[in-house]
């Protein structure tokens, strides 16, 4: 569906959630987000990263209803990430992760030093190697 300059994607198609999910990686890379004092931006783009890597698990998951295997919104994918079994080793660490994001977009939250790198370390690497595993998607260079 197009609207004006907007391009609105429903989708299960893996290739797309990767490329999305890698797209976020590039962002966080390019603006050099782990430096950056606007951390709160660089936790929602980690958490964005990772809803695409889950989108693109999901999306693969024919034990899922449909709705569950393409979420329409955050409730819906929560509840696919605790059911889908590839997914379990790290669902709560994207819960956690999904519940930071949330603190900043909606609470103005403000990380202390050193939390991003805890939050990057601990949540969003495991999260985006158990799916790169999952999906036989190698680690690329940075770019």
């Amino acid at each position: 569906m197009t609207t004006d300059n907007i391009k609105i994607h429903k989708n299960q198609n893996p290739t797309f959630h990767v490329s999305k999910a890698k797209r976020n990686e590039r962002f966080y890379r390019k603006h050099d987000l782990d430096k950056s004092t606007f951390n709160e931006w660089a936790v929602v783009t980690l958490f964005y990263s990772s809803l695409h890597y889950v989108d693109a698990v999901l999306s693969l998951d024919t034990d899922l209803p449909d709705a569950l295997r393409d979420p329409d919104n955050h409730f819906f994918r929560n509840q696919a990430v605790s059911q889908c079994k590839a997914l379990l080793p790290i669902a709560s660490k994207y819960l956690q992760l999904s519940d930071r994001s949330r603190e900043a977009r909606y609470n103005q939250t403000f990380f202390r030093e050193g939390i991003l790198n805890d939050i990057k370390t601990n949540l969003f690497e495991p999260i985006q190697n158990q799916v790169r595993k999952h999906l036989g998607i190698s680690l690329e260079a940075e770019s």
